[in-house]
Protein backbone atom coordinates (compact mmCIF):
# COMPACT_ATOMS: atom_id res chain seq x y z
CA UNK A 1 0.00 0.00 0.00
CA UNK A 2 1.35 3.08 -1.16
CA UNK A 3 1.87 6.36 1.53
CA UNK A 4 -0.92 8.75 -0.03
CA UNK A 5 -3.47 5.43 0.43
CA UNK A 6 -2.48 4.75 3.75
CA UNK A 7 -2.84 8.66 5.03
CA UNK A 8 -6.40 8.35 2.95
CA UNK A 9 -7.59 5.26 4.76
CA UNK A 10 -6.21 6.60 8.29
CA UNK A 11 -8.28 10.15 7.30
CA UNK A 12 -11.66 7.96 6.56
CA UNK A 13 -11.26 6.21 9.89
CA UNK A 14 -10.91 8.96 11.73
CA UNK A 15 -13.81 11.05 9.46
CA UNK A 16 -16.23 7.45 9.69
CA UNK A 17 -15.15 7.38 13.89
CA UNK A 18 -16.48 11.08 14.38
CA UNK A 19 -19.42 10.66 12.20
CA UNK A 20 -20.17 7.87 14.59
CA UNK A 21 -19.04 9.63 17.94
CA UNK A 22 -21.73 12.33 16.98
CA UNK A 23 -24.34 10.32 15.06
CA UNK A 24 -28.07 11.92 16.36
CA UNK A 25 -29.82 9.80 19.20
CA UNK A 26 -33.30 9.65 20.47
CA UNK A 27 -34.22 10.91 24.32
CA UNK A 28 -37.04 10.80 25.81
CA UNK A 29 -38.04 13.46 28.67
CA UNK A 30 -41.07 13.02 31.07
CA UNK A 31 -42.61 15.71 33.02
CA UNK A 32 -43.19 13.75 36.74
CA UNK A 33 -45.63 14.52 39.07
CA UNK A 34 -45.64 13.00 42.53
CA UNK A 35 -48.28 13.37 44.74
CA UNK A 36 -50.34 11.79 47.31
CA UNK A 37 -53.71 12.39 45.53
CA UNK A 38 -55.85 10.53 43.20
CA UNK A 39 -55.50 11.68 39.25
CA UNK A 40 -56.57 14.93 38.67
CA UNK A 41 -59.99 15.14 36.97
CA UNK A 42 -60.06 16.05 33.51
CA UNK A 43 -56.00 16.13 33.35
CA UNK A 44 -54.53 13.74 30.37
CA UNK A 45 -52.02 12.14 33.17
CA UNK A 46 -50.87 9.20 32.68
CA UNK A 47 -49.65 6.62 35.67
CA UNK A 48 -45.69 6.02 35.14
CA UNK A 49 -44.77 2.14 34.37
CA UNK A 50 -43.03 0.18 36.83
CA UNK A 51 -39.58 0.41 35.65
CA UNK A 52 -39.76 4.14 36.16
CA UNK A 53 -41.94 3.86 39.46
CA UNK A 54 -39.09 1.34 41.16
CA UNK A 55 -36.68 4.05 40.79
CA UNK A 56 -38.79 6.65 42.35
CA UNK A 57 -41.11 4.91 45.10
CA UNK A 58 -38.11 3.92 47.57
CA UNK A 59 -36.60 7.15 47.60
CA UNK A 60 -39.40 9.55 47.42
CA UNK A 61 -42.43 9.73 49.96
CA UNK A 62 -45.57 9.84 47.41
CA UNK A 63 -48.18 7.91 46.55
CA UNK A 64 -48.67 8.43 43.10
CA UNK A 65 -46.91 9.52 39.89
CA UNK A 66 -48.38 10.57 36.95
CA UNK A 67 -46.42 11.75 33.64
CA UNK A 68 -47.59 14.97 32.67
CA UNK A 69 -45.49 15.51 30.08
CA UNK A 70 -43.63 13.43 27.17
CA UNK A 71 -41.13 14.83 25.08
CA UNK A 72 -39.35 12.79 22.17
CA UNK A 73 -35.96 14.65 21.49
CA UNK A 74 -33.72 14.38 18.77
CA UNK A 75 -30.75 14.63 20.33
CA UNK A 76 -27.63 15.48 18.34
CA UNK A 77 -24.47 14.98 20.78
CA UNK A 78 -22.43 17.71 18.43
CA UNK A 79 -25.07 20.52 20.08
CA UNK A 80 -27.05 21.64 23.08
CA UNK A 81 -30.62 20.58 23.25
CA UNK A 82 -32.65 23.17 24.41
CA UNK A 83 -36.49 21.46 25.50
CA UNK A 84 -39.10 24.02 26.10
CA UNK A 85 -41.39 22.16 29.15
CA UNK A 86 -44.35 23.29 31.14
CA UNK A 87 -44.72 25.66 33.84
CA UNK A 88 -42.17 28.03 33.00
CA UNK A 89 -39.20 24.88 32.86
CA UNK A 90 -36.43 24.99 30.03
CA UNK A 91 -34.53 21.71 29.89
CA UNK A 92 -30.68 22.15 28.53
CA UNK A 93 -28.80 18.81 27.68
CA UNK A 94 -25.42 18.72 26.55
CA UNK A 95 -22.94 15.83 25.55
CA UNK A 96 -19.31 17.20 27.74
CA UNK A 97 -16.15 15.64 25.93
CA UNK A 98 -15.51 13.18 28.55
CA UNK A 99 -18.71 11.69 27.54
CA UNK A 100 -20.89 12.36 30.16
CA UNK A 101 -24.64 14.03 29.24
CA UNK A 102 -24.73 17.03 31.57
CA UNK A 103 -28.80 17.83 31.88
CA UNK A 104 -29.51 21.39 33.27
CA UNK A 105 -33.20 22.31 34.27
CA UNK A 106 -34.21 26.31 34.21
CA UNK A 107 -37.64 27.56 35.65
CA UNK A 108 -38.50 31.15 34.56
CA UNK A 109 -34.43 32.41 33.76
CA UNK A 110 -32.39 30.77 36.84
CA UNK A 111 -30.81 27.61 36.92
CA UNK A 112 -32.70 25.54 39.48
CA UNK A 113 -30.59 22.18 39.06
CA UNK A 114 -28.34 20.26 36.99
CA UNK A 115 -26.71 16.79 36.82
CA UNK A 116 -24.13 14.26 35.06
CA UNK A 117 -25.12 11.06 33.69
CA UNK A 118 -21.89 8.58 33.44
CA UNK A 119 -21.34 7.35 29.27
CA UNK A 120 -23.70 3.88 30.39
CA UNK A 121 -25.85 6.18 32.45
CA UNK A 122 -29.52 4.60 31.42
CA UNK A 123 -31.82 7.58 33.35
CA UNK A 124 -31.17 11.13 34.76
CA UNK A 125 -33.93 12.37 37.15
CA UNK A 126 -33.94 15.96 38.37
CA UNK A 127 -36.58 17.57 40.54
CA UNK A 128 -37.70 19.79 42.99
CA UNK A 129 -40.52 20.92 45.57
CA UNK A 130 -43.42 22.45 44.33
CA UNK A 131 -45.05 22.14 47.68
CA UNK A 132 -45.10 19.90 50.59
CA UNK A 133 -48.32 18.59 48.41
CA UNK A 134 -46.57 17.57 45.38
CA UNK A 135 -42.90 17.27 43.69
CA UNK A 136 -42.04 17.37 40.06
CA UNK A 137 -39.48 15.23 38.28
CA UNK A 138 -37.80 15.45 35.10
CA UNK A 139 -36.37 12.51 34.07
CA UNK A 140 -34.55 11.94 30.77
CA UNK A 141 -33.93 8.36 29.10
CA UNK A 142 -32.56 6.73 26.03
CA UNK A 143 -35.40 4.22 26.19
CA UNK A 144 -38.81 5.11 25.08
CA UNK A 145 -40.60 5.06 28.80
CA UNK A 146 -44.09 2.20 29.17
CA UNK A 147 -47.04 3.51 31.07
CA UNK A 148 -49.31 1.90 33.70
CA UNK A 149 -48.82 -1.26 36.11
CA UNK A 150 -48.10 -3.74 33.09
Amino acid sequence: MTRGALLLLCFLATFVHAAAATKPSVLYVQVIRGTDQEKPAGKNYREIGPKLSAKLSPVFKWKHYWETELKKVDFDPAKIAKVALAGQRTLEIEKLKSGELEVRLFRRSGLVTKTRQAKNGRMAILGGEESNKESFFVVVRPDEPVHGRE
